[in-house]
């Protein structure tokens, strides 16, 4: 075991002293490419919901961001993240090393490679494409992130590549397998068709994107098929007052029959943001997830991701969120999650500092409040520590 974390550590060390040696050469043959990342330290404490019962965990989180611009059209990118846990749990638990081994893609770039005892291990490429552009036209493929999704907490027109809002280490979001073609056709303007195939046909994913600006609105439609659902979307960007006023909904109809029935669901969310004169920035988003089912509390993992046709854990919520700097080098913000149909809220307060260039600190608490026979009765509440070197 320590003979694996010694390799990753002096692995990881040497590709950031290249970065760096290469970025103080102004004349080198890696003038045309790039690496960078970071290295992030993130010891943390969990409670039981009546703090009667902790628990000590810690996590290394290494990323590694490659772009190589091959001509002035072509570029290539690879970006992934290797991660060591550290926590006793896991000797109880030993499903969570199988669910991050889990990969949904056409190819699988997700490995465990170490399971003992307390100790995981777990390297993934989230990011691996050629991208080529001409004029109005862009072209990628490989594994990528789709950006379809609008409003700042949940995003049902993000077909491909949905993320957990409770996810608050991976600020990069998963990548979706997939061909990509964009032609834009003008301010604000472009019409897209994307597909990503999966090892069983029907659990793949294709649609069509058309976006414009109207009157200073952005606005989109989406048609597609989704894992042998149909779909069809829209969304919408603008100001209402000096307020950003967004919104996106998408519904989706069963292809094939269940027991007689094809069932149908919409989901759809819309929000205000808004930056105050002192610089404090307030965002208030409402959720209708009407693809909600129940989930098993026993297996409930909230920084998983779900899909975009049953979204959150409820039918509904409700998030207010709110962000403000007090100097130049500390910010601190706290999002709060009402579930109302769960019985249930989540809190997450934050503080960030900028101790030096390239290193930051942030204190991060995930705090779950539910009753007795809600979906959050026994998650309890996390408090973290994250010292972040970017390079």
């Amino acid at each position: 075991m320590f003979k694996k974390i010694t390799i990753l550590i002096f692995v990881t060390t040497t590709l950031s002293i290249f970065t760096i040696n290469a970025s103080e050469n102004e004349s080198t043959i890696f003038d045309d490419m790039s690496l960078r990342g970071y290295i992030k330290a993130m010891p943390g404490i969990r409670f039981n919901r009546d703090f009667s019962d902790s628990n000590f965990d810690n996590l290394i989180h290494n990323r590694l961001n490659y772009r190589w611009s091959i001509t002035d059209n072509l570029r290539f990118v690879a970006e992934g993240r290797n991660r060591l846990f550290y926590n006793t749990m896991f000797e109880d638990f030993p499903m969570f090393a199988d669910i991050l081994d889990i990969d949904d893609g056409l190819i699988d770039m997700s490995w465990v490679w170490l399971n003992e005892g307390a100790w995981i291990g777990h390297t993934e490429i989230d990011r691996l494409y050629l991208d080529f552009r001409h004029n109005n036209w862009q072209m990628r493929a490989g594994r990528q992130r789709i950006n379809w999704g609008i409003n700042l907490v949940s995003n049902p027109n993000d077909l491909f590549n949905t993320y957990s809002f409770f996810d608050f280490d991976y600020e990069e979001r998963p990548g979706a397998d997939a061909i990509r073609i964009q032609y834009h056709t003008g301010f604000a303007g472009r019409l897209e068709v994307a597909y990503s195939p999966s090892k069983r046909a029907r659990n793949s994913v294709a649609a069509l994107f058309w976006s414009t600006n109207i009157r200073g609105y952005d606005l989109q439609a989406i048609t597609g098929y989704y894992k042998n659902r149909s779909a069809l979307g829209m969304g919408w960007a603008g100001n209402i007052g000096g307020a950003g006023f967004k919104g996106e909904a998408t519904w989706f109809y069963d292809l094939e029959e269940t027991n007689g029935n094809r069932s149908s669901n919409l989901v759809a969310a819309t929000g205000l943001d808004y930056m105050f004169g002192s610089g404090t920035f307030a965002v208030l988003e409402f959720l209708y997830n009407g693809g909600y089912k129940p989930v098993d509390d026993m297996f409930l993992m909230p920084d998983q991701p779900l899909s975009p046709d049953n979204i959150m854990f409820s039918e509904y919520a409700i998030t207010v969120s709110l962000q403000h700097p007090f100097s130049p080098v500390f910010n601190g913000s706290i999002a709060v999650m009402a579930l109302p149909d769960q019985e249930s809220f989540f809190l997450m307060p934050r503080a960030g500092w900028s101790l030096v260039t390239n290193l930051d600190l942030d204190i991060i608490s995930q705090i779950f409040l539910g009753g007795e026979n809600t979906i959050f009765r026994d998650a309890g509440s996390a408090w973290y520590m994250a010292l972040k070197y970017s390079f």
